[in-house]
């Protein structure tokens, strides 16, 4: 979720979420300091009838703004930590959330989740990308370990590249695709204004000065390509995601029940039209490069430049 919602709501936005079938659900052990993990493990007592996933890499416990770190000691602890906020003996998906390239090129952090996955303490390892953009070459090291059973990238209709070319190679690879940040902060389900956008206070005011008059600008082009089709401007957002990527899961942030009834229909899931999606995708490359935020060195890697 972005932005403050009391605990309470959260629960019940949670609990919502599985009546209406959902399974899967993601947090990390930095969001809201443990509360993601304290709060699934309340809404969900033992894990029962759910797949969660959550993230360690980042120290919080130390005070001060959480810093990076993958020594194997602080990512046991921090393994067991969420565990108990979490309430289970064993957590389906472990991601090691956003490792550096010289991270993922040592052998550290997949000797701990080969580890980890025989002491039964999680089901599955998997590397959460980022918080940069321009992370093919991330990826494309983490899928050629045989640790690394799945991998989350953003991926949306403003940010193709490089979360296409890991679909790819993860699916070649037999690794699980999670793809994340499907609306782009709000601009594809049309949840803010472009004033709204200029006086976010949550993590998505990180974005690069210029990128979200880049982004309307751009959805403007695209958005006629949608009309007449299906769904909503959110539902149509995750269509897309599904219409032309091999991902395996879309991580969706609801902070109502409204919003979660909307991202979870059918709409969501219709195919949209092939030569929809090649216009987009033809869009997209012709704007990138104008994006404050543009990946050059995956666009390269992917071909795209």
């Amino acid at each position: 979720m972005y932005g403050s919602v009391e605990p309470g709501e959260a629960l019940g936005i949670l609990r919502f979420a599985r009546s209406l079938g959902v399974e899967h659900f993601d947090t990390a052990d930095v969001y809201g300091n443990g509360l993601g993990e304290r709060l699934l493990g309340e809404a969900f007592p033992g894990g029962r009838g759910v797949f969660v996933a959550t993230k360690v890499g980042y120290d919080f416990y130390s005070g001060g703004r959480p810093v990076r770190r993958y020594d194997r000691e602080y990512l046991e602890k921090a393994l067991r930590r969420s565990l108990e906020r979490l309430g289970v003996e064993s957590v389906d998906l472990l991601y090691i959330h956003n490792p550096p390239l010289e991270v993922l090129r040592g052998g550290e952090i997949y000797r701990f989740l080969s580890w980890a996955r025989r002491e039964g303490l999680i089901g599955m390892g998997g590397i959460a990308l980022g918080p940069e953009t321009d992370v093919a070459e991330e990826a494309l090291e983490a899928v050629s370990h045989s640790e690394v059973e799945a991998v989350q990238f953003v991926y949306n209709m403003l940010e193709q590249e490089p979360g296409h070319t890991i679909a790819v190679w993860a699916r070649e690879r037999g690794v699980s695709a999670v793809a994340r940040v499907p609306h782009a902060g709000g601009v594809l389900d049309e949840s803010i204004t472009p004033s709204e956008a200029e006086k976010l206070s949550d993590h998505r005011s990180l974005r690069r000065r210029g990128w979200y008059r880049w982004a309307f600008r751009v959805y403007g082009r695209m958005k006629p390509l949608l009309e007449g089709l299906p769904g909503t401007p959110g539902q149509k957002a995750i269509a897309f995601i599904l219409s032309s990527a091999p991902v395996d899961s879309v991580v969706l942030i609801a902070r109502s029940r409204e919003r979660l009834m909307e991202y979870v229909s059918p709409e969501s899931t219709l195919q949209l039209p092939r030569s929809v999606v090649e216009e987009i995708r033809r869009i997209y490359i012709e704007e990138v490069g104008e994006s404050p935020e543009a990946p050059l060195k995956s666009l390269r890697l992917a071909g795209v430049l």
